[in-house]
């Protein structure tokens, strides 16, 4: 019964497209947050460990473009990792992760790993083809916003 409620007018179009993003962020985000559990972090941690590990030196804000995250949202994050010793910071050089961060960063590739095929095959290839489409729009209506008003 909680499931039907869940899904009532799943299929009804008249929705805040806002809201059903926002939705479906919390709801994919759990998801990963439960995953990451054991070892401690959350996605939005992990995220950033995995992107300093594919790019150590990245400074804050590339990662912030790179990743669509605000600058103070990002900082706050940062900060999370420094007082657990997974990154170091150095403004001129960037971000780094410390031995214990790679540790942490690996077994999070490791897990996001899981989690993704997991959810890939849950949701099915027709699925992932639309988002696919349907984020493709999204960027274009984003790159499209910087060239004019937008309501």
């Amino acid at each position: 019964m909680a499931q039907e409620e869940d899904r009532a007018g799943a299929t009804d179009t008249n929705f805040c497209v806002a809201g059903r993003l926002r939705m479906l962020s919390r709801i994919i985000t759990s998801l990963y947050n439960e995953a990451f559990a054991p070892v401690g972090v959350t996605y939005a941690q992990a995220s950033l460990l995995m992107s300093i590990f594919a790019q150590p030196g990245v400074r804050q804000v590339m990662l912030s473009r790179r990743l669509q995250i605000e600058k103070s949202a990002l900082s706050r994050d940062v900060q999370g990792l420094l007082r657990h010793g997974w990154i170091g910071e150095n403004v001129r050089n960037g971000l780094y992760l410390t031995e214990e961060g790679n540790r942490v960063a690996k077994r999070c590739h490791t897990i996001w790993k899981e989690v993704h095929e997991q959810v890939r095959d849950k949701l099915g290839e027709d699925s992932l083809q639309a988002l696919a489409q349907f984020s493709d729009q999204l960027f274009s209506v984003k790159a499209g916003r910087n060239h004019e008003s937008f309501p």
